[in-house]
């Protein structure tokens, strides 16, 4: 169902998106300023028409319970909405996200429900139907994120509009990823910006995916309805649908979805052991309709099973992606522009992650400046 929000003229149309993405890896909470710098410093990448952040680490006091942050067009929505939860959740917490009301000239009401789902044997897949159910048939209102311990702020506007919008300089997360300009080939409206989210998960992403459509009738086969209009999103239950609902290892299943993405060309599989091409041909083969075909360069955060983000891009890496981590090597930065993480931190640590070969960091732990060998040390039963 089309979504009523209000859209905005196309005021510029460049071919260049910005993403950046700051990890600190202590679990160090921060406020939004970092981010919303980086953003502002490759304002040229930008058409004005859309930008949002992800933050994980928000709610420590309620972060065993999911947040559904929404946008919705008047308070009928609303109600629409806390009639289906109290149906399905028991709704701890909710309330009006606090923005400032003097940056934007038209905006939905931002409402984030705290709940508990009645299915309790998984609760993961029953917020990601929740969310498929909200987008698809309650009208006037749109799930931007359903994760615990995290939300997605998206509108439309500049990214340092969004920001001084959401307040973000005020909102204090470990984990930020952020995007700015409108998706390629879509109408400009609030929920059609990235970050794409979908439970824990949410994706920033520059460039154009050409396999949109099928991965589009793939993802249906799985329960995943894409209604935004964008091919980003596909990206979004890709992810999710390969580290959650596969039921691998998470960590494995990390790889796998990064791999099916992004795998190696048949010629460098063929050259591969025995091992190590059983290994990619599986995978090749159980996801080629997974397969990301066009140029892209993403950064993948989730608190899925742990706080993790990845960097990650095309086989050809025709979109950029810079990779960098402070000199006290506790932070990671991603960004499509050098001068965007040096506007925050001179660290002389940076380098372009290889294509295909994403970059990895999880809480606590050493960050993986490319995987090289994805497959190392594991066994094809």
């Amino acid at each position: 169902m089309k979504k009523s929000f209000t859209k905005l003229p196309n005021m510029r149309d460049f071919s260049a998106c910005a993403i950046g993405g700051i990890f600190n890896l202590n679990g160090k909470r921060i406020a939004g300023k970092k981010i919303r710098d980086m953003m502002a410093g490759m304002q040229e990448r930008e058409s004005g028409q859309g930008a949002g952040y992800a933050a994980y680490g928000l709610f420590p006091d309620l972060k065993d319970y999911y947040c559904l942050q929404l946008i919705m067009d008047d308070e009928e929505a609303k109600d629409r909405v806390e009639e289906f939860l109290n149906r399905y959740t028991d709704v701890i917490e909710n309330e009006r996200v606090k923005v400032r009301e003097d940056v934007l000239k038209e905006y939905p009401i931002v409402w984030r429900f705290f709940v508990d789902p009645h299915d309790q044997e998984n609760p993961d897949e029953a917020i990601k139907n929740m969310m498929m159910y909200i987008n698809c048939s309650i009208h006037g209102a749109f799930a931007l994120s359903g994760g615990k311990d995290m939300a997605v702020f998206k509108g439309n506007g500049w990214a340092t509009e969004i920001a001084d919008f959401y307040r973000i300089d005020r909102i204090k997360a470990y984990m930020w990823s952020a995007h700015s300009r409108f998706p390629t080939n879509t109408p400009g409206w609030w929920g059609g910006a990235h970050p794409f989210s979908i439970v824990g998960h949410a994706i920033v992403h520059n460039g154009e995916i050409t396999s949109y459509g099928t991965n589009v009738n793939y993802l249906k086969e799985f329960g995943y309805e894409c209604k935004l209009l964008t091919d980003t999103e596909v990206l979004a239950y890709i992810f999710d649908l390969i580290v959650r609902k596969s039921g691998y290892p998470p960590r494995l299943a990390q790889r796998i979805a990064c791999i099916a993405l992004s795998p190696p060309y048949w010629r460098d599989i063929d050259r591969l052991p025995e091992e190590k091409r059983r290994w990619l041909t599986a995978i090749r083969l159980t996801y080629r309709k997974a397969m990301a075909n066009g140029p892209f360069s993403i950064i993948v955060t989730t608190n899925y099973p742990e706080p993790t983000m990845i960097g990650h891009s095309d086989r050809k890496k025709l979109r950029p992606l810079i990779a960098a981590i402070s000199e006290n090597g506790k932070t990671l930065y991603l960004s499509s522009e050098l001068n965007a993480i040096h506007s925050i931190d001179k660290t002389t640590d940076f380098w372009q992650p290889d294509p295909g070969n994403p970059v990895v960091a999880r809480l606590d732990r050493e960050v993986i400046r490319g995987i090289g060998e994805p497959l190392e040390g594991l066994r094809l039963k």
